[in-house]
């Protein structure tokens, strides 16, 4: 049978309160820092910002305009991770609670359930149009309930027809310097700063792969039918007197000798003249991070496999290599994820943004079940409901053996359709194993609190 972990009430008592209601301040949520890009969705950086709620436990990439000041950020890669310039609008998103950023994922769900409710519609046009056979009405359907999948398919394959760069046409000649790649180009062309819009920096570096030369790595995956692979660059162009030159922080030209870049990192072949921003790259990780380095304010968890904030040392659930899974959800692989991460009170991952949309129905993480919150008040109010709503005389003698995914136990509790009640923690986040029938005796012994475990026991289930 299915987890019986209802996502709305029945019955009048309990019909304005949802789970959602219940996870109140997400205080014992880790906030972990995003992965996140709003420009370049392969996988750039990481909103430098939090919440007041949830926890940074590692850092991210971006500006820190819309956050706090005591969350970093980091940026991630297809291959490897760097640290990425300036983002605006990142994902540092309130948990669910009165907040501006909790009213735009409230209204991103509303959004959502109109989407929802259209489809449907459309659906049972089909349905009821009289003129078309079962077989149609069935196609049709089928066609509509996959058009965004099929949408996206398309978004997908399209971008190697329409890049500009096509690997084919690559450079013959490396060595090759036009006026076009001497063009300078700015990240704030009215401050005069150069860079792009993505980085602040003074260089261009050539692609290893089509010999062309851009900004950054997303300028030439934007066009591109194919990614540049950071660490296999070796040259740079300085924008200040267009000497070609191996990669480095300063022009090796004797007549300019500038730095094109504040930081820059010659494992990631990351520049960035962002003076706001402290960089550090762990080798652990293989990545560059936004913090001032280990040891100072962040440290590097070996068994997840992450840098964590420092103030979390020693206090968070260690689950080994945590982040290098599938988002639950939606399945993106995490490690590399340009969407903010958090770890919920189990210890598990998710998306920022796919966590705000499930627990709008429901209220277990979605890996192992567990309440993502104190579900003490729901439960109670279930508790008022059961005592209101009675099931049918057939059903009095049934009897659900149930597990616990609270508390990890097994015991029995009366037949329900939706609710079943753990005869431990007296929880509803259980699942059903199995039904039976029992004498009415035996189920008067049962309701009279005695030996839970007995009855485990003589079943052959006792614990977890």
């Amino acid at each position: 049978m299915s987890h019986h972990a209802p996502s709305r009430y029945q019955g009048d008592d309990a019909r304005d309160s949802s789970p959602l209601d219940q996870l109140g301040p997400a205080s014992n949520h880790h906030h972990a820092t995003p992965y996140d890009d709003d420009e370049v969705m392969d996988d750039e950086e990481v909103n430098d910002s939090g919440t007041e709620d949830y926890e940074s436990l590692f850092g991210s990439d971006d500006d820190d305009e819309e956050g706090d000041d005591d969350t970093e950020a980091i940026e991630s890669d297809d291959d490897e991770e760097e640290v990425d310039g300036d983002r605006q609008g990142g994902t540092g998103e309130q948990p669910p609670q009165p907040s501006s950023r909790g009213d735009s994922a409230e209204g991103g769900a509303k959004e959502l359930l109109g989407q929802q409710a259209d489809m449907r519609k459309r659906i049972l046009t089909i349905q009821k149009d009289t003129s078309i056979s079962p077989a149609e009405k069935a196609k049709k359907i089928q066609e509509l309930m996959s058009n965004n999948w099929n949408t996206k398919q398309k978004a997908q394959t399209s971008r190697a027809a329409l890049a500009s760069n096509k690997l084919e046409n690559k450079r013959i000649d490396f060595d090759l310097v036009t006026d076009h790649d001497k063009v300078k180009t700015f990240h704030d062309k009215d401050a005069g700063i150069l860079g792009c819009k993505h980085y602040q920096r003074s260089a261009k570096l050539q692609a290893h792969c089509c010999g062309k030369w851009y900004t950054c790595r997303f300028c030439h995956d934007e066009v591109s039918d194919h990614n540049i692979v950071r660490n296999l660059t070796t040259t740079m162009m300085c924008m200040y007197c267009h000497a070609v030159q191996p990669a480095g922080q300063e022009c090796i030209n004797t007549a300019c000798g500038r730095r094109v870049a504040k930081y820059y990192c010659k494992e990631c072949k990351l520049w960035d003249d962002d003076p706001r921003k402290n960089i550090y790259h762990c080798y652990d990780c293989g990545i560059c991070r936004i913090g001032k380095g280990l040891g100072q304010d962040y440290f590097h968890c070996k068994k997840c496999n992450v840098c964590m904030a420092i103030s979390l040392m020693g206090r968070h659930k260690c689950i080994e290599r945590n982040l290098e899974s599938d988002c639950p959800i939606c399945g993106e692989y995490m490690f590399t994820s340009t969407t903010t991460v958090i770890f919920m009170p189990c210890g598990h991952c998710i998306h920022y943004k796919c966590h705000q949309e499930y627990i709008q129905t429901s209220y277990q993480c979605p890996t192992c079940f567990k309440s993502l919150a104190d579900m003490t008040e729901y439960f109670r109010r279930i508790d008022a409901m059961l005592s209101q709503h009675h099931m049918p005389p057939e059903y009095a003698n049934t009897q659900s053996f149930v597990y616990c995914n609270d508390c990890e136990k097994k015991s029995y509790a009366k037949f329900h359709f939706l609710y079943h009640k753990c005869g431990h923690c007296e929880g509803y986040n259980t699942k059903v194993l199995h039904t039976l029938e029992r004498r009415p005796e035996e189920v008067t012994k049962m309701r009279g609190g005695e030996g839970v475990a007995t009855q485990q026991v003589a079943m052959g289930t006792a614990g977890p």
